[in-house]
């Protein structure tokens, strides 16, 4: 049996509705009455466990074979708390293979604020001996769209200290492809660098965003001291630390290298950047005129 953590979040539950479409024994973990409420609707069982909560951890994890794990968000100390939970929880009830949703900046020479979480969460699953298939995932679309694109609407400028870098972006639906392709058919111990197809420019971003919504908008390179002030205005902590060592990190061209990983895996390209801005604009406009 196939348990999907994060059930009721976007990757999680596009996982989930997969592998239950395609005919797999696959149940689903939220971590409350609330959240599972969202995830009824896929028609599986639904199991209640926090990360938080060890206890209900191994409860959950009785007769898994497989356990999707989505990795969780927030502070960055209580996510490598969380992910050691899941990884102990999961390794003791003997669960024969781990699907983790990683990330592409490992480097140990790193700022970015989640990457001695995410480096911490891979070495304790080799440690505790859990066999595991790691995807590294390049950066969202989605995060792209959301946090920066969509924001500069209203001036129609996108404010970032990234330079000239260049990224590769992936969409949610994509990596959630690609977790449902190996939870259902891998053995443990691969790893994937899921990435886009094509490594873009901030400029040309900028360019696709304003083709797609039919708004000018263009990428204007500012100081990172600069974006960090505007973040403390605009968001709680962590969030200030996250997006600009993220930026840095995006800067140092850790974001740009694209891999056919995706392609290998799923037998399709992952689908490039102006398409999902495309889509993005059709179901934006679909909306207004409802």
């Amino acid at each position: 049996m196939i348990l999907v953590t994060g059930a009721s979040g976007y990757v999680g539950g596009a996982a989930l509705k997969r592998l239950s479409e395609r005919g797999h024994s696959v149940s689903a973990m939220v971590r409350n009455l609330g959240r599972a409420a969202e995830v009824r609707a896929a028609g599986v069982p639904i199991r209640i466990a926090n990360y938080d909560d060890r206890a209900s951890l191994e409860r959950a994890f009785e007769g898994v074979d497989r356990l999707v794990f989505v990795a969780s968000d927030g502070d960055a100390r209580a996510v490598m708390r969380q992910h050691a939970n899941v990884i102990d929880a999961a390794a003791d009830a003997g669960v024969g293979h781990i699907v983790f949703t990683s990330i592409v900046d490992m480097d140990a020479a790193s700022t970015f604020y989640f990457t001695p979480v995410y480096r911490d969460a891979e070495r304790r699953l080799a440690d505790r001996g859990a066999g595991a298939t790691i995807l590294r995932c390049g950066l969202y679309a989605d995060l792209i769209l959301s946090s920066w694109l969509r924001p500069g609407r209203g001036t129609g400028e996108m404010a970032l200290p990234l330079g000239e870098a260049r990224v590769a972006p992936i969409s949610r639906d994509d990596i959630a492809e690609a977790l449902a392709i190996v939870a259902a058919s891998e053995t443990p111990g691969a790893l994937y660098h899921l990435t886009g197809p094509k490594a873009y420019s901030f400029e040309e971003i900028a360019t696709a965003a304003s083709t797609a919504f039919g708004v000018k908008m263009r990428y204007a390179p500012c100081a990172p001291a600069d974006y960090l002030e505007r973040l403390w205005a605009e968001m709680p902590d962590p969030w200030p630390h996250a997006f600009s060592s993220l930026c840095i990190s995006i800067s140092e061209g850790r974001y740009e290298t694209v891999s056919r990983d995706f392609e290998g895996l799923v037998g399709r390209p992952a689908e490039d950047f102006e398409s999902f801005l495309r889509k993005a604009g059709l179901k934006r406009n679909s909306r207004k005129s409802v």
